[in-house]
């Protein structure tokens, strides 16, 4: 089975868990961590993600910065839990990490985030006067 957990900077593990399930309906799988919302220690919230933890099992976890205090906190749990650390993501590797059909070793996760990394793109848009209207 594979477990994901998405932990970010205030409620934005939230709005993409909504955003997923839109384009997937709802999972089971995923586990969100919505930091720094209050005072709780969100400490506690990844505890409860790993406490069932099963080597069988795969687990993935999403931060938001690869520098923030939620993913150094993850860092620590590299130490004692086998799992793919995923930061700074972005909405189609979350894709293709929860649909993938077979389980993932870190070869294949390396190939799918530098897949994900082209779709941060800068669009340029070259319009006419004429072509304006178009778009209104």
């Amino acid at each position: 089975m594979r477990n994901i957990l998405i932990a970010t900077h205030s409620t934005f593990a939230s709005g993409i868990q909504g955003s997923l399930n839109l384009l997937i309906g709802e999972r089971s799988e995923i586990t969100v961590i919505d930091a720094y919302v209050d005072d709780t220690d969100y400490t506690e919230k990844i505890d409860d993600f790993f406490e069932k933890y099963n080597d069988q099992d795969e687990y993935i976890v999403f931060t938001d910065l690869y520098g923030g205090s939620v993913n150094q906190k993850m860092v620590n749990y590299k130490n004692k839990y086998d799992f793919h650390l995923i930061t700074g993501f972005n909405l189609p590797i979350l894709l293709e990490i929860i649909l993938a059909g077979e389980t993932l070793n870190s070869s294949m996760v390396e190939e799918l985030v530098e897949k994900c990394r082209q779709e941060l793109s800068l669009v340029h848009i070259d319009m006419t006067e004429d072509d304006e209207d178009d778009f209104i």
